[in-house]
């Protein structure tokens, strides 16, 4: 092989490289996605806030609402991938309605927080317990429990299972497995999912700084021991019930299931509220 071959395979591998790179950015960098509703819009006292999180600082919303108790927990309420506060709002408004204050915060690279790149599992975890620290500071002698919707709740797993001050935790259409997850919606956009997440991981391993094994909610669940409440959308195709099985299998408890709802207006369905309020008393 002459030199110039030489040069000409390794710019060809290097242009490879560099492409498989951008495409994992591009899978990891969230969408932008419109507010559906905002705090202000519902009449509710609450506080402007930010938390910080490492170099980033996350916007957040407390809703301390006029009639609520302080002998209740205190709620901490997690948006999924690629959404914001707002589309978790369907559930922490009737929440904080029933008497609980209720802490809403965007991740970064989501709703108000401030863009960045990517998202990954880990920075999702890492805001999560930032907000969870936050909340325990600000409110001391209260109980802390954490509703997680899809990656949020995914990310609530991994916070716990390392120590965060959380009491109790509920998991709202949450995946099991991130990579098994991401692979899923691709295929679901009509691309090669498994065969894109195959070559993609050593790319992601780079953005997360290791690999999954110490981000897969099934393989940290069973170091969670608080009271945890699995639900699970009977109709969603973004998050499917395998995940919710696999999740209620190493956790040892059964998942409900939340007939007649997709992924995420199962977060406004009267069964969810039912189900959350329920097992608070248990807190």
């Amino acid at each position: 092989m002459t030199v110039a071959v030489g040069l000409g395979v390794a710019l060809a591998v290097a242009l490879v490289l560099f492409a498989l790179d951008r495409l994992a950015e591009r899978v990891a960098r969230p969408a932008y996605r419109p507010f559906e509703r905002t705090v202000p819009e519902l009449g509710i006292p609450h506080e402007d806030l930010r938390i910080p999180s490492g170099d980033h600082e996350l916007a957040a919303w407390l809703l301390e609402p006029r009639h609520a108790q302080p002998s209740k927990p205190l709620l901490m309420v997690a948006h999924g991938w690629g959404a914001n506060y707002s589309t978790v709002l369907r559930l922490a408004e009737p929440l904080a309605k029933s008497g609980h204050d209720v802490l809403l915060f965007d991740v970064r690279g989501h709703g108000r927080s401030e863009p960045v790149p990517y998202v990954t599992i880990r920075q999702f975890r890492d805001d999560v317990a930032a907000s969870a620290r936050w909340a325990a500071r600000r409110f001391p002698d209260r109980q802390l429990v954490l509703v997680g919707h899809s990656m949020g709740g995914a990310a609530g797993v991994l916070a716990a299972a390392d120590g965060s001050p959380i009491d109790g935790l509920v998991l709202i259409a949450s995946p099991s497995d991130v990579l098994r997850v991401t692979a899923e919606f691709l295929t679901d956009q009509g691309r090669p999912g498994n065969f894109l997440v195959a070559i993609l991981t050593p790319f992601f391993w780079r953005r997360v700084g290791s690999t999954f094994r110490e981000l897969t909610p099934s393989r940290r669940i069973g170091e969670v021991d608080i009271p945890l409440l699995i639900i699970q959308p009977e109709l969603d195709r973004r998050v499917d019930r395998a995940h919710a099985e696999r999740l209620s299998a190493a956790a040892g408890i059964p998942y409900h299931l939340v007939k007649g709802c997709e992924h995420t207006d199962v977060l406004a369905s009267p069964e969810t509220l039912r189900l959350i309020e329920d097992f608070l008393e248990e807190v």
